[in-house]
């Protein structure tokens, strides 16, 4: 993102990390245990299945591809996730 954050999908895990630029790692978004499942929430709260391609804008909203859901979610900089749209067949 434009503070050098850099955020990684894992999609056995279920959840969004960031790593800041001196290292420290957290969970951004989605479960902490490894938990899937399709909640729009903020934090930790939201929940993915099996989330795989991210981007991210220069307002520093996240896209997710979230393939157990066949949905594309978005990650404000305040860790809100919301829905955007659905897709179908393979991954986005």
């Amino acid at each position: 993102d434009t503070d050098g954050n850099l955020y990684v999908a894992e999609a056995v895990g279920n959840r969004i990390r960031k790593i800041t630029p001196t290292g420290v790692v957290t969970t951004f978004a989605g479960s902490t245990t490894a938990v899937s499942g399709y909640v729009d929430a903020t934090g930790t709260a939201a929940r993915f299945n099996g989330v795989s391609s991210l981007t991210i804008d220069a307002q520093n909203n996240l896209y997710v591809s979230d393939n157990g859901n066949s949905r594309i979610r978005k990650i404000t900089p305040a860790g809100v996730v919301t829905t955007l749209g659905t897709f179908s067949g393979g991954s986005a």
